[in-house]
């Protein structure tokens, strides 16, 4: 098992969950209801540290509208602040007019959750257009976020009486191994660890179908997971061996939540801090197996 990295699904979490964020902030901004992050205590590469309501609230052309949205209506900040708060009020009294924004006053209510979500999402675009997004940001505002807004654990649907337990022997170690490799190489043309790049052309495009083929991908990952179980495995890698195929079967629940991130926002965020979640502990869960098996 020294090369168990292999059988781990993808590790582009960052690049995806920015894909996610900044398709996301776009659908709230464009109905007129984000919020901002205040207090927020956000670390750059360098020693500063600033809050995230500070960077949202930038405005450099003095014009009264911060240089994100600006970003997000394609203008410069830096340039003629007159010139961009007339081409963007003009848009919006437009957009306003045809329904497809909300007035201030507009009676709607939204929930905490989608006003945390909002508040991260404009967060996310803030530090990515000023240059302050890295992973070190990235992960203060995930964690701070992961402390407010908690996905739903997924419960457990395996247990430890679904397994097949061999006594420990270097000979159970070996056929173990030699079954669980078997089923990597089964699995190797479904696909397995290229949601996330399925789901950033879906949101990208703004295609179904990519979406759609994510959940193809979800269905590998439950498959490998409920065949896991088929395995006879030695009683040391057990307990193990069952985490390993429920951790597989909730990253496919997991991305079957991400692929509702074109019609339910909220589901999708959920669904990252999940992804995240499940797809760490199957790396865990591998490492460990590793050891145990060496």
């Amino acid at each position: 098992m020294s090369d168990y990295k292999n059988y781990l699904p993808s590790r582009k979490f960052t690049t995806i969950l920015l894909v996610i964020v900044v398709f996301i902030v776009l659908f709230f901004t464009v109905r007129g209801i984000i919020s901002y992050f205040k207090n927020k205590q956000i670390s750059k590469e360098s020693p500063t540290t600033m809050t995230v309501g500070t960077l949202i609230q930038k405005d450099s052309n003095k014009n009264g509208i911060a240089d994100w949205e600006e970003y997000l209506w394609g203008l410069d900040p830096n340039k003629t602040g007159q010139e961009n708060k007339e081409f963007i009020l003009a848009k919006k009294k437009t957009l306003l007019k045809n329904g497809e924004i909300y007035s201030n006053d507009d009676s709607r209510s939204i929930t905490e959750n989608e006003e945390l979500s909002m508040q991260f999402f404009a967060a996310i675009m803030s530090l990515q257009q000023t240059g302050n997004l890295n992973e070190e940001s990235l992960k203060s505002i995930s964690d701070s976020i992961g402390k407010e807004i908690e996905a739903t654990p997924i419960d457990d649907i395996y247990t430890r009486d679904m397994l097949i337990i061999k006594e420990d022997s270097n000979e159970a170690d070996i056929a173990y191994f030699g079954l669980f490799s078997a089923l990597v190489d089964k699995y190797a043309n479904e696909d397995i660890g290229s949601e996330l790049t399925l789901i950033s052309q879906g949101i990208v495009n703004q295609d179904p179908q990519a979406l759609y083929a994510a959940r193809t991908v979800a269905s590998a990952y439950r498959a490998f997971g409920e065949e896991l179980l088929s395995i006879p495995v030695p009683s040391s890698a057990a307990t193990l061996n069952l985490s390993l195929a429920n951790n597989y079967e909730k990253t496919a629940q997991s991305i079957d939540g991400l692929t509702k991130v074109l019609s339910d926002p909220i589901v999708g965020m959920r669904s990252v801090l999940n992804y995240k979640k499940y797809t760490d502990a199957i790396g865990v869960d591998m490492e460990k197996l590793s050891e145990i098996l060496q």
